[in-house]
């Protein structure tokens, strides 16, 4: 029988619910292997001041979910329009801090030189809380950029664990950094957050609240789907090819099992309508 990768799908009337439904429904629970040092949460915080956040629900559910398996760390990076600090006041995440995770700021952590894949970086300076056996969980916001073939998901939010403030000089070969981060620093779990879905561009405003959730383990497999929910053809994306054509995840729709009741996957209806 051929390998199929897995997407889930919960809606719920709370978003924590619907992360926990979807969780149930993948075929095998998360593998653990060896002692986790720490979980590494990256949620998706560009601009506080605009949709598209991933919703502190979901991550106080991600919290509450691993603080059992090591200590639970929730990171961000400056960038030139806000710093991580004004990032997690804005968005709320400061009462995460009352479930014992600690809020990071990747862009005042020490760095090391990390080796990288090579196909934009050869080594990189890294914030040394990304090294060693840890679990990092990507809970991520799906949005459409002003450059569709960029568009906004798991694999581009990976973008923040890089600690620079000014990440654009980075813009023209964003999708051969994104193939050296996806390498580098592979979750073990990814989640789109879909609690209030981004109409169009950011800074139009315009939202959609389905509270649903899209977790699985391949990333690849997660955007593809993402993508489709908001009208791009993932084969127009050229990370999502890349990674495909290099095996870290599947990009065909007929290679997708996507996984929820029949209820749950009317999320799908509701976003594309």
């Amino acid at each position: 029988m051929e390998s199929m990768s897995e997407v889930a799908v919960a809606v719920e009337r709370h978003t924590k619910g619907a992360l926990v439904t979807a969780l149930s429904k993948l075929s095998d629970p998360l593998q653990i292997s060896g002692e986790i040092e720490r979980v590494i949460i990256k949620p998706s915080i560009y601009n506080p001041d605009y949709p598209g956040n991933t919703d502190i629900e979901l991550v106080e559910g991600l919290v509450k979910m691993f603080q059992s398996t090591a200590p639970v760390y929730v990171v961000e990076s400056d960038n030139p329009v806000r710093t991580t600090e004004e990032a997690f006041a804005k968005c709320g995440y400061n009462r995460l801090l009352d479930h014992g995770a600690e809020l990071v700021n990747l862009s005042h952590q020490p760095l090391h030189t990390v080796k990288m894949n090579g196909h934009y970086f050869r080594e990189h300076n890294m914030p040394k809380i990304l090294d060693g056996n840890i679990l990092l969980v990507n809970a991520a916001t799906i949005k459409r950029e002003s450059d569709a073939r960029v568009m906004g998901a798991s694999i581009k939010n990976l973008f923040g664990l890089l600690p620079e403030v000014d990440k654009s000089v980075y813009h023209d070969n964003i999708h051969s950094v994104l193939i050296d981060l996806l390498i580098a620093y592979r979750p073990k779990i990814t989640i789109l957050d879909l609690t209030q879905m981004v109409s169009g561009l950011r800074k139009e405003k315009l939202t959609t609240r389905t509270n649903g959730v899209v977790v699985g383990y391949d990333p690849v497999a997660i955007d593809s789907f993402g993508a489709r929910l908001i009208d791009i053809e993932p084969l127009d994306v050229p990370h999502l090819v890349t990674a495909h054509t290099l095996g870290l995840g599947e990009i065909m729709s007929e290679k997708i099992r996507v996984l929820g009741t029949e209820y749950q996957k009317q999320l799908i209806e509701i976003i594309q309508n």
